[in-house]
């Protein structure tokens, strides 16, 4: 136990008791716990972080700006040694431009830094962003049985039909149906098999399949990796031209397809590299020793920043705020805020997890109760909706009422502005009307024919219901397929 840490943290729990929740405030305390090997390459770009998990994560970057986060100062409440905790407490910063940047985020309204985050996010939508991911959980799943067990807890399937070198997104259900986690899965053989698990959730969902194995007596067994590794994710159209430079393998979507990975080097280091993406275009995960990645990413920034300036593309580091909104643009979810274990794959919209494998007699957990969902249908449906205000005076944060035809029908669970795409995006679950399950299709029929509202403060704000994805919805950049005046290669 960090002593330290539950000190400050719980005396700065305790002084803002009563302050304000503000969607994007961040504690002072019981900062730099956990940390990537990029976190001063970070700093010096002007990373503002964020705390997930007591890791530090990019929130977004402020160029030239002194980001560092000093030692918690007790908000300048005490003099001299604070009693029962043993030393001296530290006088009240006169100046802290962390926590100046963060005063311009706390508000209902949008935040003093949304034009850096817009900003963020066109690089990546028409250049390259590259994004800190370190604070996934990863961990491998080995073992005579690992095949069985991978089979078991994922609702993609993971047996022979599944080739060496796959990466799969898949679900894990309890037995209710409900979804536990959603990840990827890298098949590295039939022995070993790499989770990644998002980063707010890599102990619930290691615990997670551990107790399966161990409740199935599978003989396999889990190992914890998430320190051992560090995750840089490079995304973009002009991705695969910035690696192609500096890596030993050939890029091209014949050797190098979607949803696959392959052991290579960058600059000299042997790492995994994964081709996926959460912000749906051309991008790579890089899987890295952590002793090795920082000069990996530097690799990636200067092959980048060089191309960039040659080919007039915008480049840049990017953080978890630009990520918020690419995604939502792309109808992604985000377990905890959107998808949780009290929702089915199919009523989160992502039943193409599950379909493959109801396909076939194989056994998995959860099966049982997505079977009589498929028969009898869905009582609650996730729904995109988008503000008809095209320039919204305060944006949506969640748990924002739902009508549909004046009828509360739901909640607002996550929400974004998506800047590729200038309209505020919002998700939430709809209950079926008068309670009664409906099969996808006929629900989807009947959302067309309703007129929403959100409600917000006593307002209700007029929305529209998207029944596609709202940006790119053939979804072809992510196969590398761009118009002309983007540049790729």
């Amino acid at each position: 136990r960090d002593n330290r840490w539950v000190e400050d943290r719980t005396h700065e729990s305790y002084a803002k008791t009563y302050s304000i929740v503000f969607p994007h405030d961040e504690p002072l305390s019981g900062r730099g716990a956990r940390k990537s090997s990029l976190h001063e390459l970070l700093l010096e770009q002007g990373c503002v972080h964020q705390t997930r998990h007591g890791f530090e994560r990019p929130g977004w970057f402020v160029p030239g700006a002194d980001t560092r986060i000093k030692e918690y100062d007790f908000f300048g409440a005490y003099e001299g040694t604070i009693s029962g905790l043993d030393r001296e407490v530290i006088p009240k910063h006169e100046e802290h431009q962390y926590n100046d940047l963060l005063e311009g985020e706390l508000t209902f309204g949008w935040g003093k830094n949304v034009d850096l985050v817009r900003k963020e996010v066109e690089a990546v939508r028409n250049g390259a962003g590259v994004f800190d991911q370190s604070y996934f959980g990863k961990f491998f799943l080995e073992g005579p049985e690992a095949a069985e067990a991978a089979d078991w807890v994922c609702t993609a399937r993971m047996d022979e039909s599944r080739k060496p070198g796959s990466v799969a997104y898949t679900a894990l259900c309890n037995a209710k149906g409900g979804v536990m986690a959603d990840l990827t899965v890298t098949k590295f053989s039939e022995n070993s098999f790499y989770f990644v698990t998002g980063g707010t959730t890599p102990t619930h969902d290691l615990r997670w399949v551990q107790d399966q194995v161990e409740k199935k007596g599978f003989k396999a067994s889990v190992r914890d990796v998430s320190d051992d590794y560090d995750l840089i994710c490079l995304q973009g159209p002009a991705s695969r031209k910035i690696l192609s430079g500096i890596t030993d393998v050939d890029l091209s979507d014949e050797s190098f397809p979607f949803s696959t990975f392959q052991e290579c080097k960058i600059a000299g280091h042997t790492l995994n590299l994964l081709r996926l993406t959460f912000v749906g275009e051309l991008g790579y995960e890089i899987h890295v020793p952590r002793a090795s990645a920082p000069e990996v990413y530097k690799a990636i920034m200067k092959v980048g920043k060089e191309l960039a300036s040659e080919k007039g593309f915008p480049f840049s580091p990017a953080g978890y705020r630009a990520i918020d909104s690419l995604s939502a643009e792309k109808n992604y979810r985000h377990w905890h805020a959107d998808l949780s274990n009290e929702e089915t794959p199919a009523m989160a919209n992502i039943g193409f997890v599950t379909a493959q494998k109801l396909k076939t007699d194989k056994p998995f957990l959860g099966r049982e109760a997505l079977e009589v969902e498929k028969a009898t249908g869905l009582k609650q449906k996730l729904v995109c909706l988008t503000l008809d205000d095209p320039n919204p005076e305060n944006p949506l944060h969640g748990l924002e009422t739902i009508f549909a035809n004046d009828v509360c029908v739901g909640v607002i669970r996550s929400t974004a502005y998506g800047f590729s795409v200038n309209q505020q995006i919002a998700y939430g679950y709809v209950d079926a009307p008068e309670g009664k399950p409906m099969k996808p299709k006929a629900f989807n029929e009947w959302l067309a024919t309703q007129k929403f509202t959100i409600g917000d403060r006593g307002n209700k704000r007029p929305a529209t219901f998207r029944s596609k994805t709202i940006f790119d919805p053939t979804d072809i950049r992510r196969t590398g397929k761009y118009p002309e005046e983007i540049f790729t290669a």
